[in-house]
């Protein structure tokens, strides 16, 4: 089925009119002078990403509600870890209360992490975990109950049977690699359901949509794709439309970028699996001060997931984690 340009643009003027009226949302507050405001850090993995620029507002917010002086960083590719440890570095001899950090590799930042603390600044990870037991915090989802909860509507949608590819980020990404095991878990009580393959493809929209055009171009046509991030959700959608396969092949995606939403509004995409990084960001700054003060904080904390429909992405419920700075 041919998707009309038209129908595009009037999805993405509904979707857009929450973001436009979020610069009124918010009452002016007055900022504690600079010299009372903590500095805090926060370095993501892209900083050029929708989700991430979330997580900054979020962070923001809360600098603003008690009295911190952010500073937000981060290489512009996921993939640039020596990028992200220089980043590091760099602050730790600027100077700062607390290093908030979306780690871009689990076990090679440790060593980092392990130093900065070291020299008497708590680190709160988001988003991710890093191999080091001095993290004050780890805040985000978790990804294995969320790799459930996804395979678990591609069950529904498929009436729980098919063959189906994973297209995932890297090999060896933590994230990726604990949603990955929540589906074939999930999958695993349905014998006339099966993961075929799982492809990679990094955080590169038209690599993803080259290795879906591959998946759906070979004989035995997937009946289904996991696409565990926004890139491979919006690849995906891409190249399903192209090669005409709207409707015929059920994509399952992850995150709630602008397109992805547009997509889900017109039907390429099924369901997708959302979370609320703007929580993550606010809550990221509040515990990396209480850490800072030497309050207790909690090691761990898991923000809420939820999957939603062309129906229920609507719902004022799921309208407040999709556009959490709209109140």
């Amino acid at each position: 089925m041919k998707l009309k340009s038209a129908s595009r643009c009037a999805a993405a003027a509904v979707l857009a009119l929450p973001l436009l009226l979020a610069a009124c949302s918010r009452q002016v507050e007055i900022r504690p002078d600079a010299e009372t405001q903590k500095p805090v850090v926060l370095l993501v993995k892209d900083k050029n990403g929708d989700y991430w620029n979330t997580v900054k507002m979020g962070a923001e917010a809360a600098a603003k509600d008690f009295g911190a002086k952010l500073t937000f960083d981060g290489p512009g590719d996921e993939s640039d870890v020596a990028g992200q440890q220089a980043l590091i570095r760099q602050y730790l001899a600027y100077g700062m209360d607390a290093l908030i950090l979306a780690p871009d590799d689990y076990a090679v930042l440790a060593e980092d992490v392990d130093n900065v603390v070291r020299k008497g600044v708590p680190v709160v990870a988001v988003e991710s975990e890093v191999a080091s037991e001095r993290v004050s915090s780890f805040i985000g989802i978790d990804n294995y109950e969320a790799g459930r909860k996804a395979a678990a509507k591609l069950k529904e949608l498929s009436g729980a049977k098919g063959r189906f590819v994973i297209l995932s980020s890297a090999p060896g990404s933590r994230n990726a690699q604990q949603r990955e095991k929540g589906i074939v878990d999930e999958l695993s009580g349905s014998p006339r359901m099966q993961v075929a393959d799982t492809l990679y493809c990094g955080s590169d929209v038209s690599l993803c949509g080259v290795r879906t055009r591959e998946a759906l171009s070979g004989g035995g046509r997937p009946d289904g794709i996991l696409a565990l991030n926004a890139a491979a959700a919006v690849g995906a959608a891409r190249e399903i439309e192209r090669m005409g396969l709207y409707g015929t092949v059920k994509l399952v995606a992850f995150e709630n970028s602008p397109e992805e939403l547009e997509w889900l509004q017109e039907g390429v995409i099924q369901a997708t699996l959302i979370q609320n990084p703007f929580t993550i960001g606010y809550l990221s700054v509040k515990t990396a001060l209480e850490a800072a003060g030497r309050q207790k904080v909690e090691k761990r904390i898991v923000t809420e997931t939820r999957v939603i429909d062309s129906e229920s992405m609507f719902w004022s419920d799921n309208q407040k984690m999709l556009f959490p700075f709209v109140q």
